[in-house]
């Protein structure tokens, strides 16, 4: 199952040739790790336990220093990827994903997680000949890297105090280790889950996908955001353990970090009229509330419902990818990414419309389902996520609105009845998504599902919880559909405002770094590389000068030179004597 992406990959990198021929054997591929998939899931149906598996890592012989878990090996390929480069990169990204999913050894964990965001990157700067795409695909180069070393360090902190990858291994001996207390677990916590939030988009490390959301493919955007929504947060869910070691400030930290987040992805969702971007910072918001409860259940004494929060994400994943495949398609019809210049979508392009509605809906819904199994409306937490869920649910169905009612207006070199469906191929992809993330999220409200998961027992939802979290998602489509009604240029109109000045406080913001951050650290170095050469200078012309001195004093004769050097110690030791000059 892990290795069927790479041979896909080895194959269509060294030997395929034509672009035809490379997606299907990326699609070959993936087919297979797919049948793969549902078979070891029907061979789990049976079993009592979670499963789990290790394997040995693949080594060549090679000189290397160094721990032994740590060993690297090289392969030289040859690269025949110039038509065929994105269908590669589709069956790596597959792979790296597939390994990291089966990873219980932490540095094994590492290795394909960075193996996957190098290829993220990659297909995210895929068109390489185009500017903009370059430009915007630095970001995705530069603040993912930062979280994969986020990760990376705290997973190096946990091995320089224990000595241990394994994660099963590491678990016995958290609090029995000497020398390891509330400082070791903490800075680890946090460096972990800097580098999952990171890769989950969550607030406000979620630029690096709304940035190249309109410059990469879209087929790379929407696989790149639902992988990872599945990748982060397994691995969480993974490394709870280790991370609940913390002590029970820094805990309840992380659960209020993790609230806000979710809180705060929606609310600037009504921040500006890019439906992109709407659409991640919603699905960010329901990924977030996913997140905190995975993390609220370790803070608790019962930590049954922690699985909710991964079902929930889970849910959001194939909803992402057919939410942003859907905006695509919709923005290049109607040639442009402003939603106050979009409108009559369910007119004009009524199956990519539809689409967008269901995934809106199962991002919408995916919280409220996991607040009905996990937690009620009388806690704070409770609360909070409450008011989150009404707000991915505002964020998410307000970009159907404002693209499938209204007129589409006429613009400069544009006709609205040129608009176009996309191609008949690509329209059922979106719909199949959304179907998959509607049954999941369904799913996510049957115990045995939960079980199936975790290999736990648990109750099912009460049926008053269901209900209330259901129509808290429910009010925030109503009052959307209620502003739209009333007044869709008003409320577009407050969007744009509220956009601009968010734009406006960012530019802000980038100026005072400019201005005293950045300015003066880059004058500092300047001057201090300028510094440096000079002074190289002063010591090349300093060196220069004792060897021609050196030079000259070899080629004097012995005797006189030693007995001038004689007769200036004698002088010098005389005047520094105690008593000479009183």
């Amino acid at each position: 199952m892990v290795l069927v992406p790479l041979f896909a990959f080895v194959l269509a990198a060294t030997s395929v040739r034509t672009r035809r021929s490379a997606a299907n054997m990326a699609t070959f591929g993936a087919v297979v790790t797919f049948g793969l998939s549902l078979l070891v899931a029907w061979g789990m149906t049976r079993r009592s336990t979670p499963f789990q598996v290790s394997y040995p890592y693949l080594n060549i012989p090679v000189g290397f220093t160094g721990a032994v878990n740590f060993q690297g090996f090289g392969i030289d390929i040859i690269l025949r990827v110039d038509a065929s480069r994105f269908s590669a990169l589709v069956s790596a990204l597959m792979f790296a994903a597939m390994a990291t999913l089966v990873s219980y050894d932490l540095a094994e964990l590492i290795a394909f997680w960075g193996l996957a965001g190098a290829v993220t990157y990659l297909m995210l700067a895929h068109r390489w000949t185009a500017v903009e795409t370059s430009s915007s695909g630095r970001i995705a180069l530069a603040l993912p890297f930062t979280f994969d070393l986020s990760l990376l360090c705290g997973i190096a902190v946990l091995y320089s105090h224990y000595g241990v990858q394994s994660i099963t291994g590491l678990l016995p001996i958290l609090h029995s280790t000497a020398g390891v207390g509330d400082k070791t677990w903490t800075a680890a916590a946090i460096l972990m889950l800097i580098g999952v939030g990171g890769r989950l988009a969550l607030w406000p490390l979620y630029s690096w996908v709304t940035r190249t959301g309109t410059t990469a493919p879209p087929a790379a955007s929407a696989m790149v955001q639902s992988v990872w929504s599945v990748v982060a947060i397994v691995v969480l869910y993974r490394i709870m353990p280790i991370i609940a070691a913390a002590n029970a400030t820094t805990m309840r930290d992380l659960v209020i970090a993790f609230v806000v987040a979710a809180i705060a992805a929606p609310l600037f969702g009504l921040f500006g009229n890019n439906p992109r971007s709407v659409m991640v910072l919603a699905s960010s918001g329901a990924a977030g509330i996913g997140a905190a409860l995975v993390i609220h259940a370790y803070q608790e004494p019962n930590i049954t419902f922690a699985v909710v929060g991964v079902a929930c994400v889970l849910a959001v994943a194939p909803a992402r990818a057919a939410a942003v495949l859907a905006t695509s398609a919709i923005a290049a019809a109607m040639r442009t990414d402003d939603m106050a210049e979009m409108g009559d979508g369910l007119r004009r392009m009524r199956a990519s419309t539809v689409a967008l509605l269901l995934s809106g809906l199962v991002i919408s819904l995916s919280g409220a389902a996991a607040l009905a199994f996990s937690t009620g409306s009388t806690s704070r937490f409770g609360l909070l996520l409450g008011e989150a869920v009404f707000l991915v649910a505002v964020a998410a169905i307000r970009v159907y609105f404002a693209i499938a009612t209204g007129p589409l207006r006429r613009r400069r070199a544009f006709e609205p009845d040129r608009v176009r469906e996309a191609a008949s191929a690509s329209l059922s992809w979106p719909f199949w998504l959304a179907l998959a993330g509607a049954i999941l999220v369904v799913a996510s409200l049957v115990p045995s599902w939960l079980g199936y998961i975790d290999g736990q027992k648990h109750n099912a939802p009460h049926a008053g919880g269901i209900v209330l979290w259901a129509g808290v998602a429910a009010l925030g489509m109503v009052v959307t559909a209620a502003s739209y009604a009333y007044d869709k240029d008003g409320a577009l109109r407050a969007s744009a405002v509220l956009g601009g000045w968010l734009d406006a406080l960012l530019l802000l913001g980038a100026a005072a770094y400019a201005r005293f951050i950045s300015g003066p650290i880059a004058t500092i170095t300047d001057r201090v590389d300028d510094g440096i050469l000079a002074g190289d200078g002063g010591l090349a012309r300093a060196a220069s000068a004792s060897g021609r001195l050196a030079l000259a004093t070899a080629r004097a004769p012995a005797v006189p030179l030693i007995v001038v050097v004689v007769a200036l110690l004698a002088l010098v030791v005389g005047l520094v004597t105690p008593g000479v000059f009183r």
